[in-house]
């Protein structure tokens, strides 16, 4: 069971719409190098996620929570929480892009739900299920990615690009904690992985962040600083440059499907994680009661409210830091305490 896939879509997931604009409005045309430093910062965290998977031994989290029952409790609490927050952002971005430019007169409601129904499938089918569509997809969007910033090499403009490294070093380790934090987040819920090849997930976690980091050098080079701040999804509206043989044009839609399997695969990660975190008595009930909460708080208040989507934005990068790194304690404390038993 190829998990590590899993990884590379987790990572990717939550750039869609608020991390790429995030690192753009802290860095400007620097924001790419600050990335690159976020990157080696995402490598040390994704170490430790590996570290806890494994000194947990193939052990179910419900198993590890019992190891100490007050911390275990705190964990589970956080790991709840954390996972709401990870599936309400998949949930919010994939609503808002697909109701912006894929099915723009088709009501919240119809675009929400049937995505949901299907991560909710996928998720009671467990790793395996969510392990195959990662490796299908996978290949596809790696293609994709790699047409699409070979197409867009020839719009760049190198005065996009200069001078470089003109904002204040602040700035510049913000963006690489933003990049850091963003990035592996949703990979907190590889903690639910049974076993762990850490070369493996490095890998493709470096490989995620990579096409990450390609796609804001296409975004700046083609839009520049001033455009990409403006604006709302600049991962699309830069694939709007791409042709195929120069005459089949609006391909973007096609293109831009990689963040949607994106989302997609992170939202029924996300369901998974609640299904297991749930207790077991009353799991399938709390379950569907909160999806159905879910749903009615996206598209009630969250979904196109620019106000609330603007809190989420600009809270992003502290709540994306501060719980990737966080959420190590209370599960280290809880394998080492295994161990030394």
């Amino acid at each position: 069971m190829k998990t590590e896939h899993i990884i590379y879509f987790l990572t990717r997931s939550l750039f869609l719409g608020f991390g790429i604009s995030i690192l753009f409005h802290q860095s400007g045309k620097d924001a790419y190098l600050g990335a690159i430093l976020g990157l080696f910062i995402g490598i040390i965290i994704t170490y430790f996620y590996n570290k806890i998977i494994s000194l947990k031994e193939g052990q179910d989290l419900d198993e590890l929570y019992k190891k100490d029952k007050i911390v275990g409790i705190i964990t589970r609490i956080l790991m709840g929480i954390i996972t709401y927050i990870i599936l309400i952002y998949a949930l919010v971005l994939y609503v808002s892009y697909v109701v912006s430019f894929l099915l723009v007169t088709t009501p919240e409601y119809y675009v929400i739900i049937p995505f949901i129904i299907l991560a909710l499938y996928g998720a009671c089918k467990g790793l395996k299920m969510i392990s195959r569509i990662s490796s299908f997809f996978i290949g596809i969007s790696l293609v994709l990615v790699i047409f699409s910033v070979l197409g867009l090499s020839v719009f760049f403009e190198t005065t996009n690009f200069l001078p470089i490294l003109t904002n204040t070093p602040t700035s510049f380790f913000k963006s690489a904690l933003t990049f850091a934090g963003i990035s592996t987040l949703p990979n907190i819920l590889t903690l639910h992985f049974k076993d762990s090849d850490y070369k493996k997930n490095l890998k493709i976690y470096v490989i995620a962040g990579v096409t990450v980091i390609l796609a804001m050098i296409c975004i700046n080079g083609t839009l520049g600083e001033s455009l990409v701040k403006i604006f709302r999804f600049p991962e699309y509206m830069v694939l709007k440059q791409l042709k195929i043989f120069k005459f089949i044009e609006k391909v973007e839609n096609i293109f831009s499907l990689v963040w949607v399997v994106d989302l997609y695969v992170t939202t029924t990660m996300a369901i998974y994680s609640l299904k297991k975190t749930l207790p077991i008595k009353y799991n399938k009930g709390l379950l569907i009661g909160l999806l159905l909460i879910t749903i009615y708080i996206v598209d009630a208040w969250l979904g196109f409210n620019y106000q609330n989507e603007l809190s989420m934005y600009y809270i992003l990068p502290y709540l994306a830091s501060g719980l990737a790194i966080g959420i190590i304690i209370p599960f280290g404390y809880l394998v080492k305490k295994k161990k030394e038993k």
